[in-house]
C-alpha cells in the first residue's frame, strides 16, 4: 500500500463514518458508532478494491500502448 492509497482511503473512511452516523436507527451512541464504523469499513474496502482495479487497468493500457509502439 502506497502513501497515495492511504491519503485516499483514510479520509474516505472518516467521511463515510460521519456521513453514516445520522442514518443509524438507534439512540445509543455506542451502537451508532459501531454500525456506522462497520458500514464505513465495508464501503472503504469496496473503494480500495475499485481503486486497485483502476490501477491495474491503467497499467495494462500503458503496457499495451508501449508494446504497440515497439512493434511498429
Amino acid at each position: 500500500m502506497t502513501i497515495r492509497d492511504i491519503l485516499f482511503i483514510v479520509p474516505f473512511f472518516f467521511i463515510s463514518f460521519f456521513a453514516l452516523r445520522p442514518t443509524v436507527p438507534s439512540y445509543d451512541p455506542t451502537w451508532v458508532a459501531v454500525w456506522a464504523g462497520l458500514t464505513a469499513l465495508s464501503m472503504t474496502a469496496t473503494a480500495w478494491i475499485a481503486m486497485h482495479m483502476f490501477k491495474v487497468i491503467v497499467a495494462d493500457e500503458k503496457k499495451r500502448k508501449s508494446e504497440g509502439a515497439s512493434r511498429r
